[in-house]
């Protein structure tokens, strides 16, 4: 189903006069181990402009933030303009003394005084820049924490990025499906993964881990970085069927698997890595030679490369040295003599 995306024109920001104090808006305050928090949400409009972050390329004496990227700001802003889609994490920010920053228990309201740097992020500047960014022009939910110190600031921006760990990569692979948020790649890597995981022909049965990295098996992570190289080659874009697809993957796999002397090796991830960097050429080449792509021709091609000898190992286990060698020991048999010219 096509998305439909909101087009309003963004509002300027003088629709926010600086100097003045803002409108109260409704605030729940929570405590938590000495600092007071204030949880809200404020339109975009009236809140940018009197955001700043101290950033440490900017700033070598007191800054602690990252650099901005705007590739990343855009996406958020292309996200939160399409029908749909929520971000309801906070943006954290820490309330400046030049904010008069003012809460009434009665009302249960805050409000500060519209100068530049009332306030400073503390985390979510990507997602602040998002929302400036995007045509619909969105409330922001923040956390604000009054009366810090840069001490504090800097000790909260640490925390917040070291303490609260993020969910595993493979997990979240592992579950795109369900969302029904996958690439055309993503699926079809996803379908590859599955069926090499369960197929009893298949070297990689029950040895592909989906959600986490786990000693002994090969992490989704890993898979998709690899065979992602080749189902963008030309080989595997040729082949309009995926039964075909995984056939052809399939064969690849088991032949590498029946000539290895150590079976193993298929699971390490820089072997694995490297062997997919040449899927295209290997499988070319056994076309070439051999007039078809089957077992016995991907064996021929890959018996150079599959029990390498020690004194040709790279001395780095990096996927690159290893591909190096790899795509020497297969063009070892051409050579250019007098008689070829």
């Amino acid at each position: 189903m096509t998305k439909k995306k909101r087009t309003n024109p963004p509002v300027t920001p003088a629709s926010a006069p600086s100097g003045e104090r803002s409108p109260w808006y409704s605030t729940l305050k929570i405590e938590q181990n000495g600092h007071a928090v204030y949880l809200t949400t404020i339109p975009i409009d009236e809140l940018f402009q009197f955001c700043t972050v101290e950033r440490r390329h900017e700033n070598p004496m007191d800054g602690f933030q990252r650099r901005l990227s705007s590739t990343r700001a855009d996406e958020i802003a292309e996200y939160l303009n399409t029908e749909g889609n929520s971000i309801p994490i906070n943006i954290v920010l820490s309330a400046q003394p030049e904010a008069e920053f003012r809460h009434i228990r009665e009302n249960k309201g805050v409000s500060f005084k519209r100068v530049q740097s009332a306030f400073v992020i503390l985390d979510g500047q990507h997602r602040m820049w998002g929302y400036h960014k995007c045509p619909a022009r969105h409330r922001v939910p923040v956390a604000i924490y009054e009366g810090l110190s840069r001490a504090d600031e800097v000790r909260l921006f640490v925390d917040i990025n070291t303490k609260h760990q993020g969910v595993p990569k493979a997990l979240i692979l592992d579950v795109k499906g369900l969302a029904g948020s996958e690439s055309d790649e993503e699926k079809l890597l996803r379908e590859l993964f599955d069926r090499l995981n369960t197929d009893e022909e298949s070297p990689l049965l029950g040895r592909l881990s989906a959600a986490q990295a786990t000693s002994g098996k090969l992490s989704r992570t890993a898979f998709n970085t690899a065979v992602m190289r080749a189902i963008r080659g030309d080989s595997l874009r040729r082949v309009t069927s995926k039964d075909k697809q995984y056939e052809l993957v399939l064969k690849f796999l088991r032949s590498f698997h029946d000539e290895l002397e150590d079976k193993s090796l298929v699971l390490k991830r820089h072997f694995f890595s490297a062997i997919f960097d040449l899927f295209d050429e290997i499988v070319k080449k056994a076309k070439k030679e051999h007039g078809s792509v089957t077992p016995v021709s991907l064996k021929s091609i890959i018996q150079p490369i599959c029990n390498l000898p020690e004194d040709r190992l790279p001395k780095t286990q990096k996927r690159e040295s290893l591909v190096d060698v790899m795509r020497n020991m297969l063009n070892s048999d051409t050579s250019i003599s007098d008689d070829d010219i």
